[in-house]
């Protein structure tokens, strides 16, 4: 019964959409065709943001922001046919966005040499991770990504050093916009997909939207899948020009390979007597369940007092529901074949609640123009997980075969945790005569956690409290030139006691930057080049006195230049590129030999670029081809840097054509072909000192596409 629910749910969908597509192109037909220029409209077209709220939550324009941001729009989502939030993320300067192909649980970022998946990921402002359940966001349901790169605490509290990502929803449009697609491609990929919106009234105070996608597909890897149910509705009611009030909500079902796959290092980067594993083996069962359900429940308003005032209040709610089964490699026997392995099962069900108010003003003082915003946020995170672990069957890992049935395992944790999080901020963007801006940001957060341990009955608490800031300055010259120097800080709580019941402080992030932005007048990009000095203190390391003890002694150092370059050449020709260098050092530590030495799975040098192209006129008029290439270099698989993981640079392109060129009659109707990883390199996406990470093989998709 289960294969044919599954066998069902993988035509069903893409049948239902390109029925869809068929009636909808059909009716359209029937009316002459008559689409009107603004019938598809987005907050930002091409590929060039003007302006981004993430980084000062003023709404001030990029080129006066003290600090580096990065926005990728729909556009540029749409061009590249981006399947998840980390490949939408590969073209982004200063963003390790490299994930194992096997491992779909998530989205994996690293910001500036530092880990923001956890503390760094938020959905429209909003942060909605709990401690041991990330998030994962369909990219079809958002209209972009902002990056901000650097310390954010001063306005989202708790956070990673490096950056936080910003994703943005679809919401309700003031114009009827329809678009049906259905997608096939490498792995027995299904996908049918749908976005739907406009006015639901003949004065357009009320708005609606509904965006869905239906996927099953598998992998690379055998009996790995890669299924995603999505539905996103929402609402905007707008009762005069000054309100708008708009509710977003989303559910997802995601069901993906295990989290941690094994591949040994011997026999992978590293030579084995037996020869080499197959880079594709799958060495974990066949019959685990690993699956994640997210469901988010949110309302923005916004509300104008006069010209000045502006009063804004988002909350949401969101509950996940996790389950993850894996049989873990723990180590190779003598014969250098013979893989031992141990089984785990982690289930957790989070819940968390956000909301952020704020009041921005407008205001002059003689030559001075300032753009203030002073809100309050609360977080509320509840978590309730436990842990099993047992025994597994050994496998071969030249001819691996299925195990059967999970194995039996018995609890080793089980946990429920609540968390609070209170802040109040104040950002202040002042235009100080002609050219000069200066920026000032401060915030103030508390935060507690209490957790108990049912195995044994015991309870912790604990309280920390950290005041966080930036100040920049940026000159704005006449030519589009804004050099630009910031001092920024963060902080993210660290859970958990020492061996001797102490709790644990914060870490702490501060970073100076300096750097330029040019925005041409002759056509519209965005240039940047940043130098920043970025450090991360309270880390923890191993105590020297007591192996089973951590202390918080460590520091990471993070210096790095950036260059990056934002461009719609043309209405038909748009280009991004860009080029990172980190020199990332344990500048502190116990660890023996690690001190100076680079951090683990971290390149030093990324390169990209992508760029479209789009025939305007002649035989050949809206075609559209896309290419790209992206670079990283060399990581390291131990502390010590001695076993080096090789670089590697990645193809890829796109080819797409508006098939209303052939027949008036299919105005619309679109076919688009992308391939990721074009000529198919085999690399190693970050190897420890027991196991390698496979990254993902060429993939191919054809998309065939209706708008109106």
């Amino acid at each position: 019964m289960e294969n044919n629910n599954k066998n069902w749910a993988r035509w069903t969908t893409p049948l239902t959409c390109l029925a869809l597509l068929i009636n909808a192109h059909c009716a359209l037909a029937e009316e002459t065709l008559q689409v009107t220029a603004d019938s598809k409209t987005a907050p930002e077209k091409g590929y060039v943001a003007q302006t981004s709220t993430t980084a000062s939550r003023t709404n001030e324009s990029i080129l006066a922001t003290p600090q580096s941001v990065s926005v990728i729009t729909r556009s540029e989502m749409d061009d590249r046919n981006v399947q998840s939030t980390t490949q939408a993320l590969q073209y982004t300067p200063g963003v390790y966005a490299s994930t194992s192909a096997i491992s779909s649980r998530f989205d994996y970022f690293n910001i500036r040499g530092f880990d923001s998946t956890l503390n760094g990921t938020l959905l429209d402002g909003l942060r909605s991770t709990t401690q041991q359940s990330y998030v994962r966001y369909e990219p079809y349901g958002l209209e972009q990504l902002d990056v901000l790169r650097g310390p954010n605490g001063f306005l989202y509290g708790a956070g990673s050093p490096g950056g936080i990502i910003n994703a943005i929803s679809k919401r309700p449009t003031l114009n009827a916009q329809h678009e049906v697609a259905i997608q096939t491609g490498s792995h027995g990929r299904m996908q049918g997909q749908f976005d739907t919106s406009g006015p639901l009234n003949d004065d357009k105070t009320l708005l609606y939207r509904v965006v869905g996608v239906g996927r099953d597909s598998n992998t690379q890897f055998n009996n790995v899948p890669d299924d995603t149910l999505y539905l996103a509705p929402s609402l905007t009611w707008r009762p005069d020009a000054d309100t708008s009030l708009t509710v977003l909500a989303s559910v997802s079902r995601n069901k993906f390979g295990p989290p941690r796959p094994y591949l040994p290092l011997y026999g992978t980067l590293l030579s084995n007597p037996n020869g080499q594993v197959n880079r594709n083996s799958y060495l974990d069962g066949t019959n685990l369940d690993n699956h994640m359900t997210q469901s988010n429940l949110g309302y923005e308003l916004d509300h104008h007092f006069g010209d000045r005032w502006t009063f804004h209040s988002a909350s949401r709610y969101t509950e996940t529901d996790l389950m993850t089964q894996t049989l873990s490699g723990a180590s190779l026997a003598a014969d250098m074949r013979t893989l031992n392995r141990v089984a785990y099962e982690f289930g957790i069900k989070g819940k968390v609640f956000a909301t952020d108010n704020n009041l921005k003003t407008e205001w002059d003082a003689g030559p001075v123009h300032g753009s203030s915003v002073a809100g309050v946020s609360f977080r509320h995170t509840g978590e309730d997980y436990y842990l099993n672990y047992g025994r597994a069957s050994s496998i071969d890992i030249y001819q691996p075969t299925d195990n059967g049935r999970f194995p039996t395992t018995s609890p080793y944790t089980s946990t429920q945790q609540n968390a609070n999080e209170t802040g109040v901020y104040l950002s202040n963007s002042l235009a100080l005569f002609q050219h000069l801006n200066l920026d000032l940001s401060a915030r103030q957060d508390w935060a507690s956690v209490n957790t108990k341990n049912r195995l044994n009955e015991t309870y912790t608490s604990q309280d920390d409290q950290r005041f966080t800031w930036r100040a920049g300055l940026s000159w704005i010259t006449d030519i589009g030139v804004a050099p630009y120097v910031s001092y920024a800080t963060s902080f993210a709580p660290v859970l958990g006691t020492n061996f001797y019941g102490d709790a644990y402080k914060p870490t702490t992030g501060k970073q100076w930057e300096v750097g330029v932005k040019y925005q041409p007048e002759q056509f519209d990009a965005l240039f940047t080049l940043a130098w920043f000095d970025l450090t991360q203190d309270n880390v923890q390391t191993t105590d020297p006195d007591n192996s089973l003890n951590k202390i918080q002694t460590g520091q990471v150092t993070s210096k790095e230049i950036e260059a990056s370059a934002t461009a719609n050449l043309t209405d038909d020709w748009k280009l991004i590129a860009s080029y990172s260098w980190n020199n990332l050092e344990t500048s502190k530590t116990t660890v023996a030999g690690a001190q100076g030495k680079t951090p683990t799975a971290m390149p030093e040098h990324m390169a990209s670029l992508w760029s479209n192209y789009t025939v305007a006129s002649g035989p050949l008029a809206s075609l559209g081809l896309g290419a790209g290439v992206r670079y990283v270099g060399s990581t390291w698989a131990d502390t010590n840097n001695t076993i080096k993981v090789p670089d590697y640079t990645l193809v890829d392109a796109a080819i797409h054509y508006d098939l209303g060129q052939i027949n008036a009659h299919l105005h619309g109707l679109n076919v688009a072909l992308n391939a990721n990883n074009l000529l198919n390199k085999h690399y190693w996406v970050s190897c420890s000192t027991t196991t390698c990470t496979t990254g993902y093989d060429r993939s191919l998709s054809a998309t065939l596409s209706y708008r109106w």
